[in-house]
């Protein structure tokens, strides 16, 4: 079973602080990994709506491999893709997308 790296990334808004969570865990696949996060990405939005939290920046990132102790970022070759959560709920965004967006910005500058 291949592992992937689950990094959680919490930030509410008015604060300046993020809390950063990073699990490795083995699954099936590539599908299975994105379902648990999808998961945790629920379970994140539920909690910060017991709180009456207004997400600011919050994600669920997940990257092939066993990677606890990287410093990770969408630009590594090992990122798959994120749960971005805003009060709108949980939305997947690939590695291409990302990717394709940063390459965009790059040349606009």
């Amino acid at each position: 079973m291949p592992a992937y790296t689950i990094v959680t990334t919490s930030a509410a808004q008015g604060s300046d602080a993020a809390e950063v969570n990073t699990l490795v865990d083995d699954f099936a696949n590539e599908s299975e990994a994105v379902g648990y996060a999808r998961r945790m990405a629920d379970e994140m939005l539920g909690l910060a709506g017991q709180l009456a939290l207004d997400f600011d920046y919050s994600n669920v990132a997940i990257h092939e491999g066993d990677l606890i102790d990287e410093e990770l970022e969408p630009a590594d070759p090992s990122f798959v893709g994120m749960w971005v959560l805003d009060e709108a709920g949980a939305a997947f965004v690939g590695a291409d997308e990302i990717r394709e967006d940063a390459a965009e910005e790059g040349d606009q500058q």
